[in-house]
């Protein structure tokens, strides 16, 4: 009997496909090329979950795509809103049952246009082994395709709007997994959400985020797009950081840091290093010291990030007089731009893997 992943191969995911991909298939079915433009728009603009709501398409042919063709359309399982409500999260399983989430934070701006930022996995769960993050201990896991990362950005369009906003304006590859180990889904997705004939979200208002995948940031240089790059530092320390992240052993501290200086002056984008505050783990002044001289002249933001605790890791976040401390260090002894990173979702499980974690306990 076939799995339903190897039944769903047999069909080709509509969803993940670049207009010039989609064209070819079109045409392969003997059908005018207008007609590609048409299904793109329902696809990437429109977000159609099924083919038999695709009127502007004949009815034979919606027939024929729903018997031999497929759209990712995750299922929404579990929705939990933060009690501020300015934080969402939904727990989607995908067509082959595999578990993933999305989160959504919401901004109400008084001079400024509402900002509605989507968080989207990548993977279903992480082979980096951070000892901090819960989406690690998810062991289990798949690249997700490009089309599955897009439906989570149009399920959060769709949330964004239910709740008062005009949609998501910016994406956060933040979520579920390592996005630079996904590499080439990655740039798909942000190619699709990125087209005119799409949700036309500007490259300027995608941040892609890496543990450290040296190799994967000259990759990103190479797209020629305007995407921002983050990347999770979380500890200036080389012997420590292996510790706290086992990658840091294969891409030191030196080679990445200038890495992210090449990604600065070839793409004219600036970096951010997140740096999560996690309780007697990183949060000491020697640590401070310690990432103000490493990032010393480099331009490179920090966004300081006041962490969620992950009990399944044993992790709390620092005390915020602590977090204080640490900032006026690292900007006042070095001159080194920060900023702190509002908290939100702790009543939700917003850290990522919590939420999937739960649900598979409870399986």
């Amino acid at each position: 009997m076939e799995k339903p992943t190897e039944t769903l191969q047999k069909k080709p995911d509509l969803r993940s496909m670049l207009p010039a991909e989609l064209q070819a298939y079109v045409k392969s079915l003997g059908q005018p090329a207008y007609r590609a433009k048409q299904l793109f728009r329902q696809l990437q603009k429109h977000g159609a979950q099924d083919f038999a709501h695709m009127s502007d398409l004949p009815l034979a042919f919606r027939h024929y795509l729903g018997e031999t063709a497929r759209l990712s359309s995750p299922k929404e399982l579990r929705r939990q809103i933060s009690s501020s409500g300015d934080t969402a999260k939904l727990l989607l399983e995908l067509e082959d049952g595999v578990l993933i989430e999305m989160a959504l934070m919401l901004y109400r701006r008084e001079k400024a246009r509402d900002r509605a930022t989507v968080c989207v996995s990548s993977q279903s769960g992480c082979a980096m082994d951070c000892q901090f993050c819960a989406t690690g201990l998810c062991r289990d896991f798949r690249n997700l395709s490009a089309g599955e990362i897009v439906a989570q950005v149009q399920a959060a369009d769709r949330l964004a709007r239910e709740l008062g906003y005009e949609g998501v304006t910016n994406i956060v590859y933040m979520g579920m997994g390592e996005p630079l180990a996904n590499i080439e889904q990655v740039h798909r997705s942000i190619q699709l959400l990125n087209d005119q004939e799409g949700m036309e979200i500007g490259a300027r208002r995608i941040t892609v985020s890496t543990c450290g995948l040296v190799p994967q940031i000259y990759k990103m240089i190479e797209w020629d797009l305007q995407v921002s790059l983050a990347v999770s530092l979380h500890c200036a320390d080389q012997k420590r950081r292996e510790k706290l992240m086992p990658v840091a052993a294969r891409y030191p501290l030196e080679e990445l840091i200038r890495a992210c200086r090449d990604f600065r002056d070839r793409t004219g984008r600036r970096v951010t290093c997140e740096y999560a505050m996690f309780a007697g783990l990183n949060d000491s002044p020697e640590d401070a010291h310690l990432l103000g001289r490493l990032l010393t002249g480099c331009d490179i933001l920090v966004n300081i990030i006041p962490a969620n605790p992950v009990p399944e890791r044993g992790v709390q976040p620092s005390p915020a007089q602590v977090i204080e401390n640490f900032r006026r260090i690292v900007e006042e002894e070095y001159h080194v731009a920060s900023q702190l990173r509002e908290r939100r979702g702790a009543d939700i499980q917003a850290a990522c893997g919590q939420l999937r974690r739960g649900e598979n306990s409870k399986k």
